[in-house]
């Protein structure tokens, strides 16, 4: 079976290096034939790609030690579900999944775009992701092979680290897998429009090749930056659950090495809808494109080239310095690229005011480049100093903090005045009473916090922008949902919603973006934590809670030995509840693991960590109080519904997209309308078309 596994291994990279160069050739030659045999040989791939991957998950279900990967990650004690799950534990699996959602992201590229899409932007741009598959298959094949044999005999495996044993971890990593492979699909269309034919290089052809990649790409755009997003706080949450320090995000250089493509990506989402309004931007969207794929690669570098010592890296390794080499690439193609086609990727439009939509939409952007650059610069510092110096300066959390509040400010204060200002237009006195309407808002709900508790005043800024914000972004959302009254029909009203479900979309997308805003403003600057020792019957009262230990507990499991503390905690006017935090001695592993006690509610989480239990009945715990918790994972629920509602298709969209590309054209850009020009009884392809005419 692992000669078997090798072959398909092999395979795969033979079939997407053909497919490759075949779909490259057809597009230079424009030979629907190459191009339709290249689609053959990545379907092959994919299909030896697919072989690999069930082949090594059956092995480690079954606990088949002869596979080398299998003895190192799994047990003859591991659960079959935390089994699968060591497929992307390990360097060489990771790999594995990696290359087969790319592969998988290739194929429903090509297969789901239309034909109303120019085949010289399109078979380059399936030839490019190819190629990107065609690199992770051989990182694979000649450095970190998943399906090597294990030369040890090994009756029992190695085990999976207890701290991966949570099921959060189970969709943590294929996440952010997937969010990467996705990424390459904007990147591999802007270097495709960088690196027209010559025979094609005309202004009018390349406009033409930019229009159609900003329609192409936006809907993968957006895709990979929520999937993404998602991935990391599905980490953040583990991170929070397992780790037993109180926190979710600690500024690891491994776990800023996801977080600097997702904020670049927001900023391309932000001059994509620039361009598509005010034909501005044009060369910053076709670097943003493929930096965002590119820092992918800067962060897989990270994970595996052994510079970093992390809970997230792997070990020392030269496949990382593949991945550095791959984004070197990238960065160069870019570069030349946009040399290369200098003279035709002018931007038609200018800014006109700065109390317009696209005024602040282009503050966003920097902001957010700034936020990506400065996460980027503290941690490459940690590196670069020790190769500089000869030690290592490490940036604690506070650095991040002081530099990036201001920055989140900027963002929160632009993001809640876009959606009521127009474009190319300076604001209307209607516009004006909204903002005056959603400022006593924001202090009326600034004004409440204090009164319950919030007394830094940071918090409180952060909390009147950010009702600031929920209010500009309500207002309109609840507008255009309520534009029919319940007498002319609840089906009207649904069918006016469908039509204005991008906005919709926008508007939620934001709202959970605040809602993610509020939790961490609350977790971490009203944030209390206390180290205490109890013994047993002890009663402490503490943030407004009451805190009894009734007594320390020791038990045996099967495969490991548990040490918790009974907790009884309460509070005025909310009934007791029973905590036990854990300390558990893994005898596979021989390791010590921190298993917290959460209460979660809506105004807080209660959070405890035991560190040890002494002879005399007595514990060391912390106890943390993290307020509006709650709120980070409701953001994120928040995003991922109005992804959905941006994503989802439209009969009536696709049918007139398919009879008329101008309408395309025009339909793809009505994603933040102007609520005060909305005809009420233009029918929607009329209105459609005069949204897209602006």
């Amino acid at each position: 079976m692992i000669a078997f596994g090798q072959l398909c291994l092999l395979a795969a990279l033979i079939a997407f290096g053909f497919a490759s160069y075949a779909c490259g050739l057809g597009a230079r030659l424009e030979s629907r034939q190459l191009v339709r045999t290249a689609s053959w040989s990545a379907a092959i791939g994919l299909l030896a790609l697919t072989s690999v991957m069930i082949l090594l998950i059956v092995a480690l279900i079954q606990k088949d030690f002869h596979f080398s990967y299998v003895a190192q990650y799994t047990s003859t004690q591991l659960p079959w579900y935390y089994s699968i799950s060591a497929l992307w534990v390990g360097q060489a699996g990771s790999l594995l999944l990696w290359s087969w959602m790319l592969g998988l992201t290739a194929i429903a590229f090509r297969s789901g775009v239309r034909s109303t899409y120019s085949r010289q932007l399109v078979d380059p741009t399936y030839s490019i992701l190819l190629a990107f598959c065609s690199f992770l298959i051989g990182t694979m094949v000649f450095a970190a092979n998943p399906m090597e044999a294990n030369i040890v005999t090994d009756d029992q495996g190695s085990g999976l680290s207890p701290l991966l044993q949570h099921p959060a971890m189970m969709i943590h990593p294929p996440v952010v897998f997937l969010g990467y492979a996705l990424w390459s699909v904007p990147c591999a269309v802007a270097i495709a429009v960088l690196t027209l034919s010559p025979k094609h290089i005309t202004s009018e052809s390349v406009g033409s090749a930019y229009a159609e990649w900003v329609s192409l790409a936006r809907p993968w755009v957006l895709l990979a930056w929520t999937v993404l997003g998602c991935g990391i706080l599905i980490g953040a949450f583990w991170s929070y659950e397992e780790l037993g320090w109180g926190g979710y995000w600690a500024w690891d250089p491994v776990e800023n090495g996801s977080l600097i493509p997702w904020l670049v990506g927001s900023a391309l989402i932000h001059s994509l809808m620039a361009w598509q309004h005010c034909r501005i931007l044009k060369t910053t969207n076709l670097l943003l494109a493929i930096a965002c794929f590119a820092l992918c690669n800067f962060a897989t570098f990270l994970t595996r080239s052994g510079i970093f010592s992390s809970l997230h890296a792997f070990s020392e390794s030269p496949v990382g310095w593949a991945f550095l080499f791959l984004m070197v690439s990238l960065v160069t193609t870019a570069l030349v690229g946009v040399l290369y086609q200098r003279g035709n990727l002018k931007s038609e439009g200018i800014l006109s005011c700065f109390w317009t939509r696209e005024s602040f939409i282009v503050i966003s952007m920097i902001a957010l480049l700034f936020f990506a650059a400065v996460t980027l610069f503290g941690t490459l510092s940690v590196a670069l100093s020790g190769w500089v110096i000869g030690r290592r300066i490490v940036f604690e959390p506070a650095f991040y903090n002081k530099m990036l509040f201001p920055v989140g400010l900027v963002l929160l204060a632009t993001m809640s005045a876009a959606p009521i200002l127009r474009w190319r237009s300076p604001p209307s006195q209607s516009d004006l009473r909204l903002i005056y309407v959603a400022a006593v808002i924001g202090s009326v709900i600034s004004m409440a916090a204090w009164l319950f508790g919030f007394s830094h005043s940071l918090s409180l800024t952060v909390i009147w922008f950010a009702a600031f914000t929920a209010a500009t972004h309500l207002a309109p959302a609840l507008f255009q949902i309520s534009v029919f009254p319940l007498s002319r029909g609840m089906l009207r009203t649904l069918g006016r919603i469908k039509h204005r479900r991008r906005s919709l979309a926008s508007y939620l997308i934001h709202l959970g973006i605040v809602s993610i805003v509020i939790g961490v403003t609350g977790s971490s600057l009203e944030s209390q934590r206390a180290d205490v020792v109890l013994s047993r019957g002890d009663t402490l009262n503490w943030a407004n809670h009451q805190i009894h230990f009734e007594r320390l507990i020791e038990r045996h499991a099967s495969d490991k030995y548990i040490v918790e503390a009974n907790l009884v905690v309460s509070s005025p006017g909310t009934p007791a509840v029973e905590l036990r935090p854990a300390q558990h001695l893994h005898s596979l592993q021989n390791q010590w693991t921190t298993e917290v006690a959460i209460h979660s509610t809506w105004k807080r989480d209660f959070y405890t960590i035991l560190h040890e239990g002494g002879e005399d009945n007595s514990v060391r715990l912390t106890l943390v109080y993290n307020p509006l918790m709650r709120f980070i994972w409701l953001g994120g629920w928040i995003i991922i519904v109005g992804t959905i509602i941006r994503l989802w298709p439209s009969t009536r969209g696709n049918s007139d997209q398919r009879n008329n590309k101008t309408v395309v054209q025009s339909a793809t850009s009505t994603d933040f309308i102007d609520l005060p020009q909305i005809e009420l009884d233009n029918i929607p392809e009329l209105e459609l078309q005069s949204i897209g005419h602006e």
